[in-house]
């Protein structure tokens, strides 16, 4: 009994890791591998900022398609049961019909259409009935009244309230789509930005990871130095407090790492168990850097800032806004003209046909009209004022721009040199090792060293390109997806 026991119990055990290792592939599966393009498309598609855009935008779509529909026959019906009590004779009575209250009744069935933006069709059938029992419908004919008219503004010769919403949100939909256009190229590069500068952590942690690992010799070392008699409390004091920082380093990069990443799935929005890989050779990389080589930026500096001007789509949209005011202003002066409609139909059952000339206009306002006026002058002042505004800052930054490519250019330049001295450095250091001349600590700390320049050297590389995209952007080099 007892050897049975632990023969199931056994077979148990087995069982239950068994169901755990397969729920751990299962898991493992689940994650999804994209590729860094791939990831970098998505976050087009799903960063949250660049969805509220488009969000806006099929707001306003949905916005012209309700004035669309509003261009349709336009049906109303109206039903107005109404009850009497008392008389003009003082007396108190109330119509009964099978022993219910009986109304009277007004309807009307009302229809307009919009033919042409100045142009409507009306037409309205009433009818009232004393007693709303069993022969109301009997006494619909005799009791009906019909008309049908169109309305035809003259003058002033403006836009109706619905040409003026119709712009309005049109406007407002060019608008969004500028602006989605540019930010949609400007989130590209900011996910471009993260991912090296995600690479180049990676490569920091390696670099921190080999210190410890050194600074961990060293420590050994000295102890071994120490139980020879060779050493003391301060060598070994020294290398303590060196391995304490570098752990410290390494902890640190760690920790910008992993946030680093953290912030990368947010700001692409990526789903969740999605696993990238950070790598530097990545072929989208390579290819960018062969396209930033090849921008010229040849012209003048004058002449490269007013392409960035004419490119940009704040300009443009401040442009359409100024134009909207300039219209509202334009309305508004409009709206203090004498007014004159025509409109004609046909009455039933009084069976005329009838035109009629409607002339009207204000004699005293206490001057509200002229306020009114005045008030779009000053905002169409302001928009220059604003229009400016955004010149003058946006001049300036496409002069930081291309001041900031030709020192990112530099700045290279001396981190190459930099990189190419310090190799040679090493290789001095490495014959020197050879010959006994310095120790294998030495030499590993100049390789440390090695490392850092030619991250440094990447990390200028990185810059420039992301510099360079930015300013190819920003003079309108970039019009589709990286």
């Amino acid at each position: 009994m007892k050897y049975n026991y632990f023969k199931h119990l056994n077979q148990l055990i087995i069982g239950v890791m068994a169901i755990l290792i397969l729920l751990f592939i299962s898991g493992i599966s689940m994650a999804k591998e994209m590729t860094p393009e791939e990831a970098i498309r998505w976050g087009i598609e799903n960063n949250r900022e660049l969805t509220n855009i488009r969000y806006s935008i099929e707001d306003l779509k949905h916005n012209l398609k309700i004035l669309s529909a509003a261009e349709a026959f336009q049906v109303d019906f109206n039903i107005k049961p109404i009850w009497h009590f008392g008389g003009s004779s003082g007396g108190y009575s109330i119509e009964m019909e099978e022993n219910r209250f009986a109304p009277s009744a007004e309807a009307s069935l009302t229809a307009t259409k919009v033919l042409m933006p100045d142009l409507n069709l009306s037409t309205q059938v009433t009818w009232e009935s004393e007693r709303l029992g069993q022969d109301f419908f009997d006494s619909l004919v005799n009791e009906i009244n019909a008309n049908i008219k169109l309305d035809k503004k003259l003058y002033p010769d403006t836009w109706t309230e619905r040409e003026k919403q119709v712009y309005s949100i049109e406007n407002s939909l060019k608008m969004k789509l500028e602006e989605l256009r540019w930010t949609e190229m400007e989130k590209q590069i900011e996910f471009i930005q993260h991912y090296l500068n995600i690479v180049r952590l990676q490569e920091q942690v390696e670099i921190a990871r080999k210190q410890v690992k050194l600074a961990e010799e060293e420590l050994s070392r000295v102890k071994k130095q120490i139980a020879l008699g060779e050493g003391g409390y301060q060598q070994e004091t020294a290398a303590m407090i060196a391995l304490e920082e570098a752990k410290n380093q390494l902890f640190n990069r760690e920790q910008n790492l992993v946030r680093a990443k953290k912030q990368w799935e947010l700001l692409l929005n990526l789903p969740e168990e999605t696993i990238v890989q950070f790598v530097e050779d990545a072929d989208f990389i390579k290819m960018l850097f062969s396209q930033m080589e090849n921008v010229t930026m040849d012209n003048s500096p004058d002449d490269l800032i007013e392409q960035a001007l004419s490119e940009n789509y704040q300009v443009k949209n401040s442009e359409l806004e100024k134009e909207e005011l300039l219209k509202e202003l334009q309305w508004a002066r409009d709206a203090g003209k004498p007014a004159v409609n025509l409109s004609g139909g046909y009455n039933y059952p009084k069976d005329n046909w009838f035109i009629m000339l409607d002339f009207s206009v204000n004699l005293a306002d206490g001057g509200a009209q002229e306020l009114k006026e005045k008030q779009k002058e000053d905002t169409v002042q302001r928009k220059d004022v604003s229009i400016d505004y955004l010149i003058n800052r946006l001049r300036l930054e496409a002069e930081q721009l291309i001041d900031q490519d030709q020192y990112n250019q530099l700045f290279l330049a001396t981190q190459l040199l930099a990189l190419e001295k310090e190799q040679n450095k090493v290789k001095i250091m490495e014959q020197q090792y050879q010959q006994g001349a310095i120790s294998l600590a030495q030499f590993n700390n100049s390789m440390i060293t090695l490392k850092d320049k030619e991250l440094n050297m990447k990390q200028a590389q990185d810059q420039w390109l992301v510099d360079r995209l930015k300013l190819a952007h920003f003079m309108g080099f970039l019009q589709e997806e990286l």
